[in-house]
């Protein structure tokens, strides 16, 4: 067994890391029994969702520490989960300001300023964007792409996987792996950066709500 093939550092290593997953997720139950008992039910849901990253991601791992061979489904759960996660952050700063009409009629004649990280964070030079329903669409499109696709690449890795035609360790340009691997580099990128540009608008609106220290640990 993998316990057995451990020396004492590796299996007090295991035991922690263990641990610290057992503990992400009595923390997220505390956290939900709480928001169900004070958030309003219209805002439950998303804020569950985006809580639910750290013990969604801790416990797949873990179950891949000790099962190796588990490694690409619980890749799989854990990358699809956070896909969403992303949307459900900018749905959640939205949600925040009071809906989507309620943050159009605050920044009626506002600008979004989209020179912003991590796509055009040097692109000082590009104009601010109007704060229109357009735009909103594009933003909350950006993070939606990733929720859709990243599964569908994810996958497809999968399937090439139990082929037999990807290994995730193989980056040779004629594998598999470094291009699914690109691909869903430039999504992440492109999933972002309309997080990166709707925090830079909401951060001053929403430093009641902790918005700033919700990011740092978001990011």
């Amino acid at each position: 067994s993998l316990s057995a093939g451990l020396d004492l550092p590796g299996r007090f290593l295991f035991a922690f890391l263990t641990l610290m997953a057992l503990i992400a997720n009595l923390v997220f139950i505390e956290e939900a029994v709480y928001i169900y008992r004070k958030i309003p039910s219209s805002k439950r849901s998303i804020i569950i969702w985006v809580n639910a990253a750290a013990p969604v991601i801790a416990t797949t791992s873990c179950i891949g520490m000790w099962i190796p061979r588990s490694t690409m489904f619980t890749d799989f759960t854990a990358s699809v989960f956070f896909a969403i996660v992303i949307h459900k952050f900018l749905m959640m700063m939205i949600s925040e300001c009071g809906g989507q009409k309620l943050l159009l009629k605050r920044f009626e004649n506002g600008h979004f300023k989209i020179s912003t990280g991590p796509c055009c964070c040097c692109c000082l030079c590009l104009p601010p964007v109007r704060i229109t329903r357009r735009t909103l669409f594009w933003l909350k499109l950006g993070t939606f792409q990733f929720a859709f696709l990243r599964p569908v690449f994810m996958f497809l890795s999968i399937v090439l996987w139990t082929n037999g035609n990807y290994t995730p360790y193989n980056l040779s340009p004629k594998g598999a792996a470094i291009w699914i691997n690109c691909f869903v580099g430039v999504l992440t990128i492109i999933a972002l950066w309309p997080v990166g540009i709707m925090f830079q608008q909401v951060r001053i609106l929403l430093s009641c709500k902790k918005i700033i220290p919700k990011f740092a640990l978001y990011q």
